[in-house]
């Protein structure tokens, strides 16, 4: 009897961080797949940075607010150098910063003092 109410008595937490793969999203509050089912997740980023994830991207979740918050998503730095940035869209659309000052925008590359250098 004193192990069911010692079991009562003990909250049952989520984990601080956990992962989830968003299920649906509707105008910025996405829904993910976790432990549980988790509906209207907040998103957070940056100053200055909206973005829209697909369904099936995997969220880091944890908990601010009493309600989940997403505060990134997994990813894959492949082929870019230490310090370098690559926002991409769904679709395929890219800008791409590199370390030497050049930007590379869907292919057409502009190095550090504005001149296009090629355009693929």
């Amino acid at each position: 009897m004193w192990i069911s109410r010692q079991l009562a008595q003990e909250k049952q937490e989520t984990p601080p961080i956990q992962t989830a793969k968003v299920t649906l999203n509707n105008t910025g509050e996405d829904n993910g797949v976790s432990a549980g089912s988790e509906r209207g997740v907040k998103l957070c980023s940056p100053y200055g940075y909206c973005f829209s994830l697909p369904a099936g991207e995997s969220l880091i979740l944890t908990h601010c607010d009493a309600q989940q918050t997403a505060i990134g998503v997994t990813m894959a730095a492949k082929g870019l150098k230490t310090g370098e940035i690559k926002i991409t869209s769904e679709s395929g659309g890219y800008i791409y910063l590199k370390n030497d000052g050049s930007v590379i925008i869907n292919g057409l590359e502009i190095n550090r003092d504005g001149v296009i250098v090629s355009d693929r």
